[in-house]
């Protein structure tokens, strides 16, 4: 190749090799540059796709990465040589010396290698804004001039390269010392924070000269002691060493990545907050509570007549030709309002019973139910993607769903899947194609991302893992969680594994989260922190996939009255209802009876009014979400629900024989759940 000329380049020497191809010195016009050329082979599969393929797509980020330190784009092209075909990418050329080679012969001061690591980090940050991840961070790729500013090299293309050409294999991609846990055991789906992973093997590297995990006699041997040994810490070599830069170092070593910094800034705030980790987006805790609606418009036209309101909806789609009026009313006293676009009903034949499904835009037009196979064509995905976002927009809301679907179908109990798709990473690349269609409408508002799964994959520790690393790295503002099914027949592995995954995900991320569809528990969640969660009025309590295997509700000869200080809505036959009469005629009716606006002097066997007991429900939730907000401290928070639960406990007790103890028994699930998550801090 040394010789030739390329489209004006002429290839003047030999730099190096590597699995995704060969680099060589140029030049044109009197300057220099770095030629990487790639056999076309890796990359004819995406080729053939169409002009949007991801090759193409990688380039165009390519050209955007502009920072002094990263090696700079400059021209792009193909050719051929001997009959075979080659793409070319030609890059500025750096003069300088790989970091690698330098800290075999020096060693670095800790203000010199927090100079050069805040350096790599605005790189990095660069590289990551352009939706470029690298892949093979390492010393080795870090030039140093000698005005001793750095530039990042061989990132981009050639990454995505490796990455295509390994999708089939599992083969791992990176230098061994530098590689996260997640590229060793499942190399397809790594994200930006394993380039965060990495940065912390540098920073430890470059402080002590020394590897985070000691010495090694074998690559199995470093594979295993990064994905199940702890990093050696710091202090061993620099007892002094700052807290904050001990604590970044922790953080960006996690083995799991949600548990690493969520973005360059929060790496930042480390090294800048001496014995501060970042703050959360929840300056001040302020705890709140979506409400389902149905249809509810004269309910809450009386409610807000009475001078009351309410902060956060949820609208089904499916309704808004039916309820036109109840969207108007929505829009014209600015309730903050969430479109949930139905798409989960389309996988289930039922849909086709539902008028308002079929009228959709997005759903299919020939009455079969909507799968996975319908998605696979990139093109097919992007148009699904801009039907149920256009969908959305018509209501002129300032949250857009993205398409999302129930993780497994009654198929599996898994999302981690090694080759085939499945709901789930077909609702990862769902969302990522909403956050670039939205951004192609300069949307100002937020992307919520949508997830449904069973409550069994949360038990098992790898797919919750796997769980919160994939969804914490998303592109989205807010996440909205169902989970199948979350209730009062719950256990309490479910019940604490539940929480856990919201919680953490909300920590990780910093963004809210809301529960999706969940009762009194939810009261409990926002205790510990969590954003905020979902319900009807007294209704719509609970999420699960039988919901959407039924074409319609059939008619609930119940109406559900909510008692507060029992922590549920009870059940109240329509036609008899004996039951709300013997409860407030109980001896401790008088601590139950309800003195709301709505409750107060009516009587007993009137309570059970629809637009009563809804309004009343609005009025009590509000008035508990109140409460919280009203507490400074999550302890407080926590000992105030406790202590309901103990007191509904004892209320039930007294309540014999309208109630059995298995009535209750959820109440001493939440308290013991609630016990665990207090220990576990």
């Amino acid at each position: 190749m040394v010789g030739k000329k390329i489209n004006g380049y002429e290839v003047v020497d030999f730099i190096g090799k590597g699995s995704f191809g060969t680099v060589y010195k140029c030049k044109k016009d009197n300057s220099v540059y770095a030629m990487k050329v790639f056999a076309m082979d890796y990359v004819a599969a995406e080729f053939a796709k169409n002009s949007d393929n991801r090759v193409t797509r990688e380039i165009e980020a390519l050209k955007k990465v502009k920072s002094k330190y990263v090696s700079s784009y400059i021209d792009d092209g193909t050719f051929t040589d001997n009959g075979w075909e080659y793409i070319y990418v030609i890059m500025d050329f750096v003069d300088g010396q790989d970091l690698e080679r330098i800290m075999k012969t020096r060693s670095f001061s800790i203000d010199e290698a927090l100079n050069i690591f805040d350096q790599i980090l605005n790189g990095i940050e660069s590289i990551h804004l352009q939706k470029l991840i690298h892949r093979d961070l390492k010393p080795a790729n870090i030039y140093m001039m000698d005005n001793n500013d750095i530039k990042i090299l061989d990132f981009g293309l050639s990454k995505l390269i490796d990455y295509t050409s390994i999708t089939n294999t599992g083969d791992q991609l990176g230098t061994p010392l530098y590689m996260s846990p997640e590229q060793i055991s499942d190399s397809k789906n790594v994200d930006y924070r394993s380039d965060y992973y990495a940065l912390g093997v540098m920073l430890f590297k470059l402080l002590t000269g020394k590897s985070p995990y000691g010495e090694v006699n074998s690559r199995e041997e470093l594979y295993y002691k990064i994905k199940m040994e702890s990093p050696i810490s710091i202090r061993l070599f620099i007892p002094t060493i700052e807290n904050n830069i001990d604590n970044l170092l922790v953080a960006l070593l996690q083995k799991e990545n949600y548990k690493r910094p969520n973005t360059i800034d929060d790496i930042r705030q480390y090294m800048h907050n001496i014995n501060e980790t970042p703050t959360s987006i929840f300056k001040a805790f302020e705890p709140t509570h979506y409400v389902r609606l149905w249809n509810e418009k004269t309910v809450l036209e009386e409610y807000y007549n009475d001078g009351y309101s309410i902060n956060n909806v949820v609208f089904p789609i499916n309704h808004q030709d039916r309820q036109k009026k109840l969207l108007q009313f929505i829009k014209a006293h600015q309730i903050n309002t969430i479109i949930d676009p139905a798409t989960i009903r389309l996988a289930y034949d039922t849909y086709a019973d539902v008028k308002g499904l079929v009228a959709l835009s997005y759903a299919p037009n020939d009455m079969s139910r909507l799968e996975l196979e319908d998605l696979r064509d990139y093109e097919k995905k992007k148009e699904y993607v801009k039907k149920v976002v256009d969908e959305q927009r018509k209501h002129e809301v300032n949250n857009i769903v993205a398409p999302f679907h129930m993780s497994n179908n009654s198929n599996l109990n898994t999302i981690k899947m090694d080759t085939n798709e499945n709901w789930f990473s077909l609702d990862v690349k769902l969302l990522e194609e909403t956050r670039t269609y939205l951004n192609s409408i300069d949307f100002k508002g937020n992307l919520i991302g949508g997830f449904c799964i069973k409550s069994d994959i949360l038990t098992n520790k790898s797919e919750r893992e796997y769980f919160l690393n994939v969804l914490s790295g998303l592109n989205c503002d807010m996440y909205w969680i169902y989970v199948d099914c979350i209730d009062e027949d719950s256990n309490a592995a479910q019940l604490y594994n539940y929480a856990t995954a919201l919680l953490d995900l909300q920590q990780s991320t910093n963004k809210p989260v809301i529960a999706g569809r969940i009762g009194a528990f939810g009261l409990a969640l926002l205790a510990f922190g969590l954003y905020a969660f979902e319900s009807g009025t007294s209704r719509f309590e609970s999420f699960y996939e039988d919901l959407y295997k039924e074409a319609t509700d059939s008619y609930n000869m119940y109406v559900r009255y909510y008692i507060p200080e029992l922590l549920t809505n009870v059940a109240i036959e329509r036609k008899n209802p004996i039951k709300i009469m013997q409860l407030l005629q109980s001896k401790i009716g008088a601590d139950i009876t309800c003195h709301c606006p709505y409750c107060e002097g009516v009587d007993p066997k009137l309570l059970i009014r629809d637009g009563l007991t809804k309004k009343h429900f609005l009025y009590r939730r509000n008035e508990e979400i109140q409460r919280l907000r009203n507490m400074q401290t999550k302890n407080e928070r926590i000992n105030f629900i406790t202590e309901r639960i103990d007191n509904a406990i004892n209320y039930y007790k007294h309540l014999k024989p309208i109630f059995k103890e298995d009535d209750y028994k959820f109440l001493k699930t939440w308290k013991e759940v609630i016990g665990k998550l207090q220990k576990r801090g």
